[in-house]
């Protein structure tokens, strides 16, 4: 399948994960998450936000018997850095609730991860990689004992890639590739080649119409290609997996439908549930009508998220306190 979005590219957002076996039988695995604005700028709290890299974070984990005993973000570029502007609070802040996690059970870690890294107190970007990174450890088989210390242990790539573009009828287009690659063990000094085991590739194409986005044509294939059948290997259509999805809308309820439609295709499922938090970072750049208003209205707040959608955002957080003081009596 060959994805021909059309249109302005306007922003990408990438997740990726690497799962190996450093240990006889703990799993490290890490998640990056890149937030790369295309075209423009926006003004958020109280920056001009170029294009380039928005947003720039990760986390490492250590999992051993199925138990989550070590976690730890990283976070080189944030929307808000402490400063006079946000009476010293920054988007780090929040990294010490994750200690919350550690000691429990991958399944469990799964399902506290909005409570503990969701709404106002957390970070909607630090959250969407640990959903990611947590449904593609679900998929893995506990660590078999090493034979070797030099053998080479990395069991797993996968990447998530969602791009943006502004079409000429207004249509918002994201074009969607996942990629994994699938490891075996092999000597560390081997050829890469000779370490592969498997290849899978989804390739989705989503149009989005109005605000909240509903989805207004999806289509989408597949293929798996492993040594035996590399240059053979063909894309199967999706159609019968996506057909149930035409017309849904990303808001509210939106994750439930998503899920309970893909049920059986786990792939879609979790690419696809990714597609909302990539969505609110393209609206930055989609389209410029509400830029227009934002440089041309005197006292426009310029780009605000919703109350309580992350730390920085909080209704009693400085972002907020600073907006309300602002406003003429």
């Amino acid at each position: 399948m060959r994805l021909d979005l059309g249109g302005q590219p306007i922003h990408t957002r990438a997740l990726s994960v690497v799962v190996e076996q450093r240990e006889r039988s703990a799993l490290h695995a890490a998640v990056d998450l890149l937030d790369l604005r295309k075209r423009g700028f926006a003004p958020v709290g109280s920056e001009l936000q170029g294009a380039g890299i928005i947003h720039q974070m990760g986390l490492d984990a250590r999992i051993e018997d199925g138990i989550l005993t070590d976690l730890r973000a990283r976070q080189p570029v944030v929307a808000f850095e402490a400063s006079a502007a946000t009476r010293g609070e920054s988007c780090r802040d929040v990294v010490a609730g994750l200690a919350a996690l550690v000691g429990l059970p991958l399944p469990d870690v799964a399902g506290q991860l909005r409570a503990v890294m969701g709404g106002a107190a957390g970070c909607s970007h630090l959250l969407a990689g640990a959903q990611y990174l947590c449904a593609t450890l679900a998929e893995l088989a506990p660590p078999v004992p090493s034979a070797a210390a030099l053998t080479h242990r990395r069991l797993l790539r996968r990447d998530l890639i969602l791009d943006g573009s502004e079409r000429d009828d207004g249509a918002l287009v994201i074009g969607v590739q996942l990629g994994d690659v699938r490891s075996r063990p092999a000597a560390a000094t081997e050829r890469p080649g000779e370490r592969f085991d498997s290849h899978y590739e989804l390739q989705l194409m989503v149009e989005l119409r109005g605000w909240p986005a509903t989805i207004a044509a999806l289509e989408g294939a597949e293929r798996r290609r492993t040594r035996a059948d590399f240059a053979s290997a063909e894309w199967r259509d999706l159609h019968a997996h996506l057909a149930p999805l035409a017309g849904a809308s990303l808001g509210k309820g939106g994750a439930q439908r998503l899920t309970a439609a893909l049920a059986s295709h786990a792939a879609a499922r979790d690419a696809l549930l990714q597609l909302a938090p990539a969505l609110i970072q393209c609206r930055a750049s989609f389209p410029d009508k509400w830029l227009n208003a934002a440089m041309t209205t005197c006292g426009h707040d310029g780009l605000i998220a919703m109350a309580d959608s992350c730390y920085m955002w909080r209704g009693d957080g400085a972002l907020a306190l600073i907006r309300t003081e602002r406003e003429p009596a």
